[in-house]
């Protein structure tokens, strides 16, 4: 792989969830902050929705840390379970206890036994369940049941939903009433702004052992972080793509051509998107920075004046000394 050609010391853009690549973005540390209070007030239930590749997954990975050996969890990753006793069985699978051969009733009482007694010793039990959107109306009126459980009136177990944002019009249907009346607690993923999508790679790059100002260029990051709307998972995809490309054409770092033939691999448009946020200081070890003028037009370069730390004079835009702006266009490769 490329890890050899770029000085890194491990793979920097996983195909799954990994928590040492933890990108602390500003919706993703509120939704963790806000799901995390939740539980320890004993809310009940929460759900935290976002679309596709936002990293969900991730989050609830990194919820599970800070919660810490005093919390007994489940986390059910596969919630496409056809009735009431398959979920039953996933949950009691997961806190390593029996499930076979027993009934519905038996295996709902099973539970319930453990998490009273959790409770008891003074522990609280957290049910984590992925993909939720496919988890049908039965299922989630016996985990609403199951939410009900109380000792010493407080809940002996609390539910967080994750899923898709389908699942809210689900929460909505009248016969869900009673459920919709128990979450208190609804977050949602959004993707990165522009500058927190660049600030991504380079956070990766980093954690990874390498030195991203001389890995990517800032017209690169621009590149990717516009060309992949701030989307995790298809950052991801394009850092590790751009950095095989790279490798192959014996570059020694990525720039703005080969980060569009990236995204053009992964199936993405390689232009400016409809993102508003400002990206800028990204690569924290370069001495440039990225700056919008137009969002509708080509992102602009300016260099930093490397004397005084200064932003350098525009160079097709007049300034007082009759220089003018030079705007940066990413290179395309022949027809």
């Amino acid at each position: 792989m490329y890890e050899a050609h770029f000085g890194l010391k491990r793979r920097p853009f996983g195909s799954t969830p990994n928590g040492d690549y933890y990108y602390p973005a500003t919706n993703h540390e509120r939704a963790l902050s806000s799901i995390q209070a939740a539980i320890f007030d004993f809310e009940g239930i929460a759900v935290l929705t976002g679309e596709p590749g936002t990293g969900k997954t991730l989050l609830c990975h990194r919820l599970l840390e800070r919660l810490g050996p005093e919390v007994q969890n489940a986390f059910l990753a596969n919630s496409h379970l056809p009735n009431r006793t398959a979920l039953l069985q996933s949950f009691l699978f997961d806190l390593s206890l029996p499930y076979l051969g027993m009934s519905e009733q038996e295996l709902r009482l099973a539970l319930i036994d453990n998490l009273l007694k959790t409770f008891e010793a003074g522990k609280r039990t957290v049910l984590l369940v992925d993909e939720a959107q496919h988890l049908d109306v039965d299922l989630l009126e016996e985990l609403r049941l199951l939410g009900n459980l109380e000792a010493n009136h407080r809940r002996a177990l609390q539910v967080v939903l994750v899923a898709q944002p389908g699942l809210l019009a689900t929460l909505n249907r009248p016969e869900l009433a009673g459920l919709q009346q128990r979450v208190p607690i609804r977050v949602s993923l959004e993707p990165l702004d522009r500058h927190e999508a660049a600030d991504y790679l380079v956070q990766h790059v980093r954690a990874s052992g390498g030195r991203p100002q001389s890995i990517f260029t800032d017209e690169a990051l621009e590149v990717l972080a516009v060309g992949t709307r701030g989307i995790p998972r298809l950052l991801n995809q394009t850092g590790n793509q751009a950095l095989l490309l790279a490798q192959s054409a014996n570059l020694s770092a990525v720039d703005a051509e080969v980060a569009m033939e990236a995204l053009s691999i992964v199936g993405l448009p390689p232009h400016i998107g409809e993102q508003t946020s400002e990206l800028s200081a990204v690569n924290q070890e370069s001495e440039h920075f990225i700056e919008v003028d137009d969002l509708t037009s080509d992102p602009v370069l300016h260099l930093t004046d490397e004397e005084d730390g200064l932003p350098a004079p525009p160079k097709n835009k007049p300034d007082g000394n009759g220089k003018s702006s030079q705007r940066f266009i990413p290179p395309r490769r022949p027809a």
